[in-house]
C-alpha cells in the first residue's frame, strides 16, 4: 500500500507523519511518500518596491525544503525508508497530481497546516485534498 503524507512543518503535519510511521512499523508492505508544496510567487510589493519573485520562490523552496527535512528524519531514527519530493504551486492542487501520477493508495495529512487564515475547521488544503481524489483520506488533528 503506497501511503502519501504532504508536509508542511505544521504540528498537525508532524503528527499525521508519526501516525503513518506507526502504519509502516507494523506492516511491512506500507511504502511511505512524504510531499511538500513550497509557495510559487509572482512578484510582491513589500515596503514600498517590488521583491523579485526570484528570490522569494528560492527562499519559500529552502524552508519547505528544511520541513520535508525534518518529516524524513522522523522516519529516518526509526530506519523506515521513504520517498521525499520537494515541489512548487498550489499545494492542494500538487497533492492531488502527485497521489494520481504515483498510484497512492492513502492520504494521512494534518487537518489545518500553516496559515491562519486556512486555520478554519478543516485546512482548506485538506478539504481541497479530501474532495480531489479517489483514494481514502485520514485526517490528523
Amino acid at each position: 500500500m503506497k501511503v502519501l503524507v504532504p508536509v508542511d512543518g505544521s504540528e498537525n503535519a508532524l503528527r499525521a507523519a508519526q501516525y503513518v510511521l506507526q502504519m509502516a512499523k507494523t506492516h511491512s508492505l506500507v511504502e511511505v511518500s512524504l510531499l511538500a508544496v513550497a509557495c510559487d510567487y509572482d512578484a510582491v510589493y513589500y515596503g514600498g518596491g517590488i521583491v523579485e519573485q526570484d528570490v522569494l520562490n528560492q527562499r519559500c523552496r529552502e524552508q519547505f525544503a528544511e520541513k520535508l527535512n525534518e518529516a524524513k528524519k522522523i522516519f529516518d531514527e526509526a530506519g523506515v525508508t521513504v520517498n521525499s519530493e520537494l515541489r512548487t504551486g498550489d499545494p492542494g492542487r500538487e497533492i492531488i497530481k502527485y497521489v494520481n501520477e504515483n498510484g497512492i493508495d492513502k492520504v494521512v495529512m494534518g487537518s489545518r497546516g500553516l496559515s491562519a487564515f486556512s486555520a478554519m475547521i478543516l485546512g482548506s488544503v485538506a478539504y481541497k485534498v479530501l474532495h480531489g481524489v479517489k483514494v481514502p483520506v485520514t485526517i490528523v488533528k
